[in-house]
């Protein structure tokens, strides 16, 4: 019910008027779609029991009487999202497929243009803020808040700001080079869900489509792809275009391996993790092992697991950021049950209890929706859905992460 009551805070004030569209759609027989999908995800039968059977059935209810009349696409999508965040299953997704604006749509100033003369982008929420108050007043916040301003790369600036609950966060435009955008406008909605997790509902800068995406991070001053202005610390972030599969001897005592995914889906993927398998198994002689899960996507145990082996006899150090995720934190976790392993770095996202095996995706009758259920079990990891793995030691995010952990071998080994 805590999901559900800050959801409908946060971003389903004043459905009708604010998110107003000029679009509507059937939604009683989308949520009655998606119901029955989500009935089959092992998510459902893991935790749909007892009081949360009675608040799932009760807010179809509810839900229900909110469909009786057609209405608003965005609207509608809101409340689908409802029904679905009452499972805790981060890989489980909702997608809303209505294109307002393509990615060649926003280098045509004529189409931006006629964009602007919609009611999706004259009804879009806005702040009721002072722009001129609120870049002033977040600019004066500390390095340490929340609350401030954030780039979004070089194309926005973006405040973010405490709702009326003081939990849970609201961004909006301040400035913006994308012409799509204007200041004032709102591009996502925070939800705090546990300590440093948030779900965002937010817009596609590019494409202004709505979207949910689920367990981010708010750390080192950095909320998905928003990086607040005065921290340039990035330690948690792997060597940017490095590949996927990376071996090096940093000393005598101490060799580095770093797997970006366990993806098995392409043949030459698979026949890349074998070799590297096989060049362990002759190089991997150290007597310390830093193994990099950072911005690890996750995949297959059958490209993972294997190096299991080559390591149980070793002192290993696992690092891992906000952004390792699925599989990626299933190894972590095995890696961390063997006798001399030591987890650095950063609590994982919390995508770890549910996967896809086979990948299906349906569209809802109207059109407007895609669900993507999950058909995989993992629910023994259940703990850290929507939370994460908490590393045993936290480090620093202003110095190098290899760094620090060569300084923790060095001290191990005195």
């Amino acid at each position: 019910m805590k999901n559900l009551c800050t959801l409908s805070i946060v971003f389903l004030v004043s459905i009708s008027s604010i998110f107003a569209q000029s679009e509507t759609c059937d939604c009683k027989t989308d949520l009655d779609f998606i119901v029955s999908k989500m009935k089959k995800m092992p998510s459902y039968k893991d935790q749909v029991k007892g009081e949360k059977a009675i608040e799932f059935k009760d807010t179809y209810k509810t839900l229900s009487e909110k469909m009786k009349q057609p209405i608003l696409i965005e609207d509608c999508y809101k409340l689908l999202l409802q029904q679905m965040l009452l499972v805790n299953d981060v890989h489980a997704s909702l997608t809303f497929k209505k294109e307002y604006l393509s990615k060649e749509d926003v280098k045509d100033s004529i189409k931006i243009a006629a964009f602007k003369t919609l009611d999706i982008f004259k009804n879009h929420p806005k702040t009721n803020k002072n722009i001129s108050v609120l870049k002033d007043e977040l600019s004066k916040k500390s390095i340490e808040d929340l609350e401030g301003i954030y780039n979004y790369g070089e194309l926005q600036k973006i405040g973010i700001y405490y709702s009326d609950n003081k939990k849970d966060l609201i961004g909006v435009v301040l400035e913006s080079k994308l012409n799509q955008w204007e200041a004032g406008e709102i591009i996502f909605y925070a939800t705090q869900t546990s300590s440093i997790k948030y779900n965002l509902y937010y817009y596609n800068p590019t494409t202004r489509k709505p979207g949910l995406v689920k367990s981010i991070s708010f750390e080192n001053g950095r909320i998905w792809g928003y990086k607040k202005e005065g921290n340039s610390y990035n330690a948690e972030l792997p060597i940017k275009d490095q590949s996927n599969l990376v071996f090096k001897q940093i000393n005598e005592n101490t060799q580095y391996m770093y797997f970006r995914d366990f993806n098995s889906f392409s043949k030459k993927n698979r026949n890349a993790f074998k070799s590297f398998y096989n060049k362990m198994k002759k190089e991997l002689n150290a007597e310390n092992i830093i193994v990099d899960l950072r911005s690890n996507g996750g995949g297959n145990k059958k490209l993972s697991d294997p190096f299991l082996k080559l390591l149980k006899k070793k002192n290993v150090y696992i690092l891992t950021n906000c952004f390792a995720g699925s599989n990626g934190e299933q190894f972590t976790l095995k890696l961390r049950n063997l006798k001399n392993a030591k987890h650095l770095g950063q609590t994982t996202r919390g995508i770890i209890s549910y996967g896809m095996n086979y990948g299906y995706n349906y569209n809802t009758p109207s059109g407007n929706f895609n669900i993507k259920p999950t058909d995989m079990d993992f629910s023994k990891y259940l703990r850290y859905e929507g939370k994460g793995v908490v590393p045993q030691i936290k480090l620093e995010f202003n110095r190098d992460w290899i760094e620090q952990t060569l300084e923790i071998i060095a001290k191990d080994n005195q």
